[in-house]
């Protein structure tokens, strides 16, 4: 039903309300806002039979009238319909973004991968292989085909796959009793000093005991030479032992004290030791051996 809402003015406004029944007009939600003042609603076909009644208002016609009356806006689905058409922007706008939201949803613009990091290149190829690629639409129902795919591999327990937004996340989680993933690549030095000794089981050795040693430098190379010299890669097992020295000037007011915060700098056996005094403390020297590995 559609309602036009009036305001009628004028000295004990009730009284507009008896004529207006006479009239034959019905009379919605009457409520008083002021002592001379009623708002009302009437069907919006009887506004003209309202204002026809109390025309100094709704027409400049100089006939008295005890009450002035006046438009107070609409009610019912005509105000729903007048307060869309003055939106009518914001609902298209809304559409619009819905429509964008439903047909970016349909594709992937990110992977996340969360557990592990140890197979991300044959989990990503693993997706690729099923059709799910990021700046692509989501291929559904293939989450099992992925999940199998990953779950071959080795010390794989876990596979989820599941597509929320435009996010795929695949969670993976490896077995608690799976060995550690063997070091890639050769053996380098992580101390500097003298190579004392080497037992290479897998690699080729790329220093000789008694050789000087920097931190960084190649130890074993991730490879065995055949007989024409061709390098063939292999993993690098590997254990040495490097001789290595502490010498700086420590500030302490004590011998017991430099050695303590020399012994914080070293992390081998010890072999030998001096402390001296020298200007601003004292002069710790250690020799010390460490032992290091690679897959041993």
């Amino acid at each position: 039903m559609l309602l036009q809402k009036i305001v009628i003015e004028g000295i004990m406004p009730e009284r507009a309300l008896s004529k207006l029944q006479r009239e034959g007009i019905c009379v919605y939600h009457a409520k008083k806002l002021k002592k001379n003042q009623i708002l009302l609603s009437v069907k919006r076909k009887d506004t003209e039979k309202v204002f026809a009644i109390y025309p100094n208002v709704c027409y400049n016609i100089p006939v008295y009238s005890p009450y002035t009356a006046k438009k107070a806006g609409t009610e019912g689905l005509l105000a729903a319909f007048e307060w869309s058409k003055k939106r009518l922007g914001v609902f298209i706008g809304i559409l619009l973004f819905l429509s964008c939201t439903l047909v970016a949803n349909r594709f992937v613009f990110r992977i996340d991968i969360v557990g592990t990091d140890a197979y991300r290149r044959e989990i990503l190829c693993a997706l690729e292989e099923s059709g799910i690629r990021t700046f692509a639409p989501y291929k559904k129902g293939c989450e099992g085909e992925v999940s199998a795919k990953i779950l071959s591999l080795k010390d794989v327990s876990y596979c989820s796959v599941k597509k929320t937004g435009m996010t795929v996340r695949v969670e993976v989680r490896l077995s608690a009793f799976s060995e550690p993933a063997p070091s890639a690549g050769d053996m380098t030095a992580k101390h500097t000093g003298t190579l004392v000794q080497a037992a290479v089981l897998r690699g080729t050795l790329l220093k000789q005991p008694g050789e000087s040693v920097e931190a960084g430098e190649p130890l074993v190379g991730a490879y065995f030479l055949t007989e024409r010299g061709e390098q063939v890669p292999v993993t690098a097992i590997a254990r040495v032992s490097i001789a290595c020295i502490y010498d700086e000037i420590v500030e302490a007011e004590t011998e017991e004290e430099a050695f303590a915060a020399a012994y914080l700098a070293i992390d081998g056996e010890i072999t030998e030791k001096s402390c001296e005094e020298a200007e601003g403390g004292f002069r710790v020297k250690i020799s010390y051996t460490v032992t290091e590995t690679i897959n041993f």
